[in-house]
């Protein structure tokens, strides 16, 4: 991939990361509007409900205790057990009176045959005086000598009401009963000024109480026969056949707090959130409902918010990307500039560098590797004095051709370190790597000596020719092994052991110099080879880095390992000559 081609996947990636990181933004937007606007109404529906909860239970405790107070009175007893137009009259009377001061719909006295004796409309032309209501379940349970409480279609007026009814006793006997006729139009309309509807259903799941006039009367679900029988046996709701189910669909949704309701209200579909109360000491279910429709838009409005936001971000962040690159390539441009005049002072300077280092790199091989054999030249000349002063005249002879040799070796080395430094002037040739061992060990011999060290050699047969420098590897040999003789100062002087080592590994000859002495930790391996780097206070480092530059010079590596015996052991590795 071109570098070109390579900016434009990544402009195109970044893009789509960004687009990517927006949609998500928008979405989580939404969801978060959804999940607020979710909770504010569940929040108001409950709190309707318990409103309406309340209000229910007022009303009911408001009257409960009517039938109880008709009860005491003296003239609805006199009239129960000894029934007659007198005491009838006096407490039709007293019925009235206290149906206009407590504003209940109706207050009638029973008899036990459900026979009603006097009535708080005892004047009026829906009277209830003389009607019976033996069938209704509130007369049933007072007679049970319970409090009856049931809500049902008036027989008489035809208007529905709740009726409370109490048991009316003449000691322990029940001789009648108390009802209350109260109506729930009042809490209706209330209900209706809600823009979301409130229905309120009986156990049988009917709707009896309801904010929309089409759901009044209608089942959620179907009715058993004997659900239908006990409503015409108690004429609960006067004389309706039957009951249509109610045009609502519920749905249950882990995504919302109550159940989902998919209803027809006032000619239209509506998505409506339900939240349930259950009033078991009515047997009734009251079912507040909230507009769902609202809580999508508020998502709506809020992925459009977050949409914009983003487009907006993008569009900065686009603007700013281009005022970024004009102002990059005026840069660039006058960096440029700035760059080339930099460059024509710097080539000037390092060609001025590169001598200076090429200079230095050979004065400081130079002063590394003439030391060995300047150091031989003194001692051949020293004992050359010597000997002239006693006049062993043969011994001379041995002294002053040393001193040549060894001459000789230095200007070999000054011209092989030249050529090393420059490679078009590289003397190489094929050599027999053993001889530049034992050649290497002999020019070691004064060294071992003086340090009281051995060395033992240990080289391979019939060795395959490599091609390189022998003076070079030779001397890669006498730094290795003055390096091993020098890590051993301080060991008894039968510990002092060197040993050089040669053998074949498949297509390299590998050259080992193994040594007794304390041997080098991971930290000091990892940096032995770089240049000034020493672990003597005297050295000056380059030992070495030398050694490696030369091996890899011919084409091989140099390594230090860790023998199992202890010690130092460095390898190096030449190519066999094909």
């Amino acid at each position: 991939m071109t570098p070109k081609s390579h900016h434009r996947a990544l402009r195109f990636w970044r893009w789509g990361i960004a687009a990517i990181v927006s949609a998500l933004l928008v979405i989580g937007a939404g969801h978060w509007a959804w999940q607020q606007e979710l909770h504010a109404t569940a929040l108001r529906l409950r709190q309707a409900s318990e409103a309406y909860t309340l209000a229910l239970r007022g009303i009911v405790d408001r009257y409960s205790d009517l039938p109880y107070v008709m009860a005491r009175q003296p003239a609805v007893q006199a009239l129960l057990l000894r029934p007659s137009p007198g005491p009838a009259d006096a407490v039709n009377r007293y019925l009235a009176d206290l149906q206009r001061h407590t504003q209940a719909e109706a207050l009638y006295v029973v008899d036990a045959q459900g026979l009603t004796l006097a009535a708080s409309n005892w004047d009026t032309a829906d009277s209830f005086v003389g009607q019976s209501y033996r069938q209704r379940p509130y007369f049933e349970d007072a007679m049970k000598g319970e409090r009856g409480l049931f809500y049902g279609v008036g027989l008489t007026t035809g208007r529905p009401g709740l009726f409370i009814a109490e048991p009316i006793r003449d000691g322990g006997r029940i001789i009648g009963v108390g009802v209350v006729k109260l109506g729930l139009e009042r809490l209706q309309r209330a209900w209706s000024a809600d823009a979301d509807p409130v229905v309120l259903q009986d156990r049988r799941g009917i709707v009896f109480l309801s904010s929309v006039a089409d759901w009044l009367y209608r089942r959620e679900r179907t009715l058993t026969a004997a659900d239908l029988a006990w409503i015409r046996e108690h004429d609960q709701y006067s004389a309706r056949a039957g009951f249509a189910p109610l045009p609502w669909r519920i749905e249950q949704s882990d995504e919302l707090p109550g159940p989902r309701l998919l209803a027809e209200a006032g000619g239209r579909m509506r998505d409506l959130l339900a939240f349930r109360t259950e009033l078991p000491e009515f047997g009734w279910t009251l079912t507040v409902t909230g507009d769902l429709r609202k809580v999508l838009e508020a998502r709506q409005r809020a992925r459009i918010i977050a949409g914009l936001i983003a487009i907006v971000a993008l569009l900065g962040t686009l603007y700013w990307r281009q005022r970024k690159k004009r102002y990059a390539e005026r840069r660039q441009v006058e960096l440029e500039r700035a760059a080339e005049a930099r460059q024509h002072e710097q080539e000037r300077q390092l060609q001025v560098s590169a001598r200076l280092a090429s200079v230095g790199e050979m004065a400081s091989t130079l002063a590394h590797e003439l030391n060995q054999p300047l150091m031989a030249v003194s001692n051949f000349a020293v004992a050359a004095r010597a000997l002239v002063e006693s006049g062993q005249q043969d011994m001379l002879v041995t002294a002053l051709d040393g001193i040549v040799e060894q001459s000789g070796r230095a200007s070999d080395i000054v011209k092989r370190v030249r050529a090393f430094i420059n490679p078009k002037q590289a003397n190489y040739a094929p050599i027999d790597i053993n001889a530049c061992a034992v050649h290497a060990y002999a020019l070691l011999a004064p060294d071992l000596k003086r340090a009281r060290a051995s060395c033992s050699m240990r080289l391979m047969d019939d060795p395959p020719g490599v091609r390189g420098d022998s003076v070079l590897l030779e001397q890669v040999l006498v730094n290795l092994v003055q390096n091993a003789i020098q890590a051993m100062h301080d060991l008894p002087a039968a510990r002092r052991q060197v040993v050089i080592s040669t053998r074949r590994r498949e297509n390299v000859v590998e050259v080992t110099v193994a040594d007794r002495g304390p041997g080098v930790d991971a930290e000091q391996a990892d940096r032995i080879f770089t240049p000034f780097f020493s672990t003597r206070a005297e050295g000056l480092g380059l030992g070495l880095n030398i050694c490696r530059t030369i091996v890899e010079a011919h084409g091989g590596q140099i390594t230090i390992t860790r023998p199992a015996e202890g010690g130092a052991a460095f390898t190096f590795s030449l190519p066999i000559e094909s």
